[in-house]
């Protein structure tokens, strides 16, 4: 593999892959949110195909901002492309509509989507709550999430395989309560990972361990989707290292990365690194 082939990490669940081919960006996302700003338009300029995994509005609000300044091809549910191409007036022909179990072969990339569970939330009861207690913050979550992106769109994970072979499989948020044994195990039995993205958030720690043991990667790298959100909203999240140690006992073989925004780790060696913004933004760390 070459060595230009890495993950970087911009926060949030926006997560890429690059290759020689060009970048691969999930939900990228970069717009000051609850108080954090890491990177900015300009840090994902490369991208050449971007993959959303849902719609809630942190996943989904920049995805045809960057669309459109890119020329990217956009991957996703049909319901999200239909959200992009009616709402967004993203181009038909920029879509490509990727439901559960099924292909694609891009260049440079070949991805196959899987579906998996969220945590339970409830938009219209967060609404009724924000109202009753004057919450601001969520209030503002819940209606900008019921109005501005896609938010019962399928929960869609991606398969990816680059030309040497090695496989990626970002698993997103699905390390929860929701998805049982037999689901991941499915997962696990439709091919080898050689490396695995995943969130680690809130108190499922269990939860990434069961995800890793069936999966048996590589490589392993857990990211916080939603630690600055989960802060305004007064909920925490157990300590990162938790999340670590549990997936290095789950998996002895793999080696296990926790990423902070601007952590890039290279696919051919395991190496990490940092990179910095294209521009000055006021990060929040």
């Amino acid at each position: 593999m070459s060595e230009s082939v890495c993950v970087r990490y911009h926060g949030w669940s926006s997560v890429s892959i690059e290759t020689p081919a060009g970048a691969m960006h999930f939900d990228p996302f970069f717009r000051k949110y609850c108080g954090a700003e890491w990177f900015s338009v300009e840090d994902f300029l490369d991208a050449k195909y971007i993959a959303v995994t849902h719609g809630h509005e942190e996943h989904f609000l920049d995805v045809p901002v960057i669309a459109r300044r890119t020329g990217a091809q956009v991957i996703g549910p049909k319901s999200i492309m239909q959200f992009l191409r009616l709402r967004n007036r993203i181009p038909r022909d920029r879509l490509i509509p990727l439901d559960a179990s099924q292909r694609v072969a891009l260049t440079g990339f070949a991805v196959e989507a899987f579906a998996w569970r969220h945590r339970d939330i409830n938009l219209y009861k967060a609404l009724g709550k924000a109202v009753f207690h004057g919450n601001t913050i969520q209030l503002s979550w819940a209606w900008h999430s019921a109005t501005q992106a896609p938010f019962y769109a399928p929960y869609t994970g991606y398969r990816v395989k680059l030309p040497d072979g090695t496989t990626v499989i970002n698993y997103n948020e699905g390390f929860n309560t929701k998805m049982t044994d037999a689901e991941i195990g499915a997962l696990a039995a439709e091919g080898p990972t050689d490396v695995l993205l995943g969130g680690m958030q809130l108190n499922f720690v269990a939860d990434v361990a069961r995800g890793v043991a069936a999966l048996k990667p590589k490589l392993v790298l857990l990211y916080p989707p939603h630690e600055k959100f989960h802060e305004m909203m007064g909920m925490t999240s157990r300590p990162w290292s938790e999340f670590v140690a549990a997936a290095e006992r789950a998996a002895p073989q793999a080696r296990v990365v926790p990423l902070a925004p601007g952590t890039r780790v290279s696919l051919a060696d395991g190496s990490v690194s940092r990179f910095e913004p294209r521009r000055r933004v006021s990060s929040v760390q």
